[in-house]
């Protein structure tokens, strides 16, 4: 089984807002060319936030959750083979997964 560990912090320093024509270091573009492109090449990715305090909801929802409403992957595939972990911020994971559960009952609902 592959695993890859993608350090936030090492892609860039401050990721923040939502779409690439805000920002270049922006959530859609660490979907799009960071963690969806790993997610196909690895069996599991781990994304550790550590290292940055001021993550967004626009960053987390683009770059979380809307792997599931743009239907790039499953939340169910997305449950088996991705995890995250900030080390000194829970609340960043907890949103995460609030998103993440926001845009599954979104899918559901058709």
């Amino acid at each position: 089984m592959t695993k890859k560990i993608i350090k936030v912090v090492d892609w860039h320093a401050t990721p923040k807002f939502r779409f690439k024509t805000e920002y270049e270091f922006s959530g859609e573009v660490f979907r799009d060319e960071v963690l969806v492109p790993e997610l196909r090449e690895n069996e599991h990715v781990h994304v550790d936030l550590t290292g940055y305090n001021r993550y967004g909801p626009s960053f987390i929802d683009e770059a979380f959750a809307n792997i599931i409403r743009k239907g790039i992957f499953s939340p169910e595939y997305l449950e088996e083979h991705l995890s995250y972990s900030h080390e000194h911020l829970p609340r960043v994971v907890e949103q995460i997964d609030q998103k993440i559960d926001k845009a599954r009952k979104e899918k559901s609902k058709g």
